[in-house]
């Protein structure tokens, strides 16, 4: 278990990538070995990493890949903390693919409940964009009941939901009510929400609303450029970009 203390400096958070993904992720580029990975965060003065392979099958050895990853970040001597986590998956209202000692054995529990791309994902009866929304708000709460999480990844997000091709149809339709009261449900829970840069810059105006409002109600935001290529492990290249959007 991973716990951050609260910050809206985007100076500060931008000293965390805590989603990154590697080779033992189909969707990673080659280039994205640990050691490579680490000598790069530091070099961006970043402080902690995160290691957050997708864990999509339940037959995926993702401690062991996680072990094979600190022999090789060891091997670079270096001060900054990484973290051995995975991408998890919620992949439907009670629904976790991953078993408790799984679960235990993680630095740190970053969870996907919209990956809708996938075969065995949950979906709502209702296909429109209430119906995800209301999907998405249950699938959270049960996710919540629980004491698995650490963090929610890429929250809100319709990237994947593939009948959709305005991708923001989801967002736009989560009312500022909706969104404070299970931000506040998280934060209850001490769940942490991701600062995901690739979606925050691919839905401006939600992302506006998002960071208003969980900073209104005090949650914790990790952030992470959900990187799969070498170029996207840097959090500073995004800080003045960040700063406009957000400030």
């Amino acid at each position: 278990m991973y716990k951050m203390d609260q910050t809206y400096d985007l100076e500060r958070l931008i000293q965390q990538n805590l989603h990154i993904h590697t080779t033992y992720s189909p969707c990673a580029k080659p280039e994205m070995i640990a050691r490579d990975i680490v000598n790069k965060a530091v070099k961006d003065d970043i402080r902690v990493i995160a290691f957050t392979d997708h864990y999509n099958s339940g037959d995926f050895p993702i401690l062991d890949t996680n072990r094979e990853l600190k022999n090789q970040a060891e091997e670079c001597g270096t001060d900054l903390k990484v973290l051995y986590a995975s991408e998890l998956s919620a992949y439907g209202v009670g629904k976790f693919l991953d078993a408790p000692v799984i679960n235990e054995a993680l630095d740190y529990r970053l969870y996907a409940y919209n990956h809708y791309h996938l075969d065995y994902w949950e979906h709502p009866e209702d296909k429109s964009p209430r119906g995800y929304v209301q999907h998405a708000l249950q699938v959270l709460e049960s996710l919540f009941a629980t004491s698995r999480a650490d963090c929610i990844a890429h929250p809100f997000i319709g990237r994947f939901i593939h009948c959709f091709e305005d991708k923001t149809l989801v967002t736009k339709e989560i009312t500022d009510n909706e969104l404070g009261d299970i931000l506040k449900k998280g934060k209850r829970s001490q769940v942490a929400w991701e600062l995901n840069v690739p979606a925050l810059f691919a839905d401006p105006e939600f992302s506006k609303r998002y960071w208003r409002i969980g900073k209104e109600i005090g949650v914790v935001f990790h952030l992470g450029t959900d990187a799969h290529s070498m170029a996207a492990v840097s959090t500073s290249q995004h800080l003045e970009r960040l700063k406009q959007l957000l400030e």
